[in-house]
This record gives C-alpha cells, sequence and structure tokens, in this order.
C-alpha cells in the first residue's frame, strides 16, 4: 500500500511539475512553400520518418495591426474574413509537395474563403505530428505574399528564404 502511494505522489508531483515549467510541444522547420514555375503557390511538409502529419491547416487573414483598426466593440467586416483549409483526413497524412491552394483531394480538405494569395494578407501553414505519442511535435510557417514574391529562383520560404538544399537539410536533421 505504501509503495502505491509513493508511486501515485510521484505522478502527482511530476505532472504538476510539468504544468508549472510550462511543458510545450517542440517545433521543427519541416514546412516550406514558394512559388512554382508556373506563378502558383507550392508547399512541402516534411513529416519525420514514418510520422503523419495531423491538424494541417492553411490559414490566411489580412495583416492589420489591431491598436489602430476598428475597435473591440465593433464588428469585423467580412472583408476581413478569415480565409482557409483543413485536413479532415482522420488518419492523417504523409509527406507531401502540393500546390497551396489544392491540396490532394485524397486528404478531405475542406475549404473557407477564397483560396488565392491575397496582397497585404499573413498566411500560416502548419500541422502536429502523431497527437498522444510522447514524441508529438508541431511544424509550421509564417509568410506573406510579398515574401514569397522575394524569393530568388531556388529559393523557399520558410520563416526566412534559404535554398532548397538547406530546407531539405535541416529536415533532415531535425527528424
Amino acid at each position: 500500500m505504501n509503495i502505491r502511494r509513493g508511486i501515485a505522489a510521484w505522478c502527482l508531483v511530476t505532472a504538476v511539475g510539468a504544468m508549472v515549467a510550462g511543458c510545450t510541444v517542440p517545433d521543427k522547420d519541416l514546412v516550406a512553400v514558394w512559388i512554382g514555375a508556373d506563378g502558383k503557390p507550392v508547399a512541402e511538409i516534411r513529416p519525420c520518418g514514418k510520422d503523419r502529419a495531423y491538424a494541417l491547416d492553411l490559414r490566411g487573414r489580412p495583416d492589420i495591426d489591431p491598436a489602430t483598426e476598428g475597435t473591440p466593440s465593433g464588428p469585423v467586416p467580412d472583408a476581413l474574413e478569415e480565409m482557409s483549409w483543413w485536413v479532415g483526413h482522420r488518419d492523417g497524412v504523409t509527406a507531401a509537395r502540393f500546390p497551396l491552394f489544392s491540396p490532394p483531394a485524397s486528404w478531405q480538405v475542406k475549404t473557407r474563403g477564397p483560396q488565392e494569395l491575397r496582397p497585404g494578407y499573413v498566411y500560416s501553414l502548419d500541422f502536429r505530428s502523431n497527437p498522444g505519442d510522447r514524441d508529438m511535435y508541431d511544424a509550421g510557417i509564417y509568410f506573406t505574399t510579398e515574401e514569397l514574391a522575394s524569393l530568388k529562383p531556388g529559393e523557399v520560404w520558410r520563416g526566412s528564404a534559404v535554398s532548397r538544399e538547406e530546407f531539405e537539410k535541416t529536415a533532415e536533421e531535425m527528424c
């Protein structure tokens, strides 16, 4: 009986310590976006090894300064509605390269709003690996139309402009 109490106390202290310490899921650089040869945005997600991407989504919203735009009590104009897509596939998805606004149909993508790059918008593309796994991690980036337009041939955006080779090398190292 004392052993059980000791184990229970240890578990409680460990759980409280983890909450107080603010345990977070690690972030990894496993997402990149660029403008393809056809002038359309392309994305790549690279979950590690046999991991799968869950909660994969793209969000876009106007890049406004809340301190100078509107008031908290006022309604958000329809023109400022967030646009997005998210994956409904319950088994997650594997590594993929795809047109940003046309993910594979097998992913069971749900959309809302216009599916195109817009000047003055900020976008996020992210995913979470293997929910419930103790080695779970997040991967994602923020980008703007202007940042993608500034890329040189052979570069991708992963939070900053890097060569495709550097993105691939870093993704391998993080896994």
